[in-house]
């Protein structure tokens, strides 16, 4: 969702002060035409080595999935172990992850009112350093869901599927 990443920047950028984009990741091109032609600061970083993704987060106030359809992301479980909160569309392993103003906060569309004004909550509840539990309950997720976490419930599935 390229567009619906644009046209959300663009409801937001006169309702928050200095908003500066951070993009990621190879093939920006529509997005960082758009983003320049509608006056929205932003820089684009693209890693050559994936280990420093961790870097990034480390820069962001929140991370925003604007995404129709989604394998992952992996950039959900990557924001919340990195605390960062996340606003995003639900797809993906957001459907199953997310819950709605416990670890984070999802649309149930594609509409960039909706997700501007998600956007801008969690941005004024960052701000506002009310954003904490929210937090807390994603980094608990991440952990949850991390292969520490899940390890021996691989190793008994594939021990069951080789009894079969």
């Amino acid at each position: 969702g390229p567009d619906i990443f644009v046209k959300t920047m663009i409801k937001l950028k006169d309702k928050i002060d200095n908003l500066y984009v951070l993009l990621s990741g190879p093939s920006r091109g529509y997005v960082k035409k758009e983003l320049s032609k509608n006056n929205i600061p932003f820089k684009h970083i693209n890693l050559k080595n994936y280990k420093q993704t961790p870097l990034l987060y480390c820069l962001i106030d929140l991370y925003f999935i604007a995404s129709r359809e989604e394998g992952g992301p992996r950039s959900l479980l990557e924001s919340f172990s990195s605390n960062i909160p996340v606003v995003s569309t639900n797809v993906g392993q957001v459907k199953d992850l997310l819950v709605n103003n416990i670890n984070g906060y999802k649309s149930e569309s594609f509409d960039t009112d909706e997700l501007s004004e998600l956007i801008l909550n969690t941005y004024n509840k960052i701000m506002n350093n009310e954003i904490n539990q929210i937090i807390n309950n994603a980094n608990k997720t991440a952990y949850e869901n991390s292969y520490l976490s899940q390890k021996d419930l691989w190793k008994h599935f594939f021990e069951e599927y080789n009894e079969l």
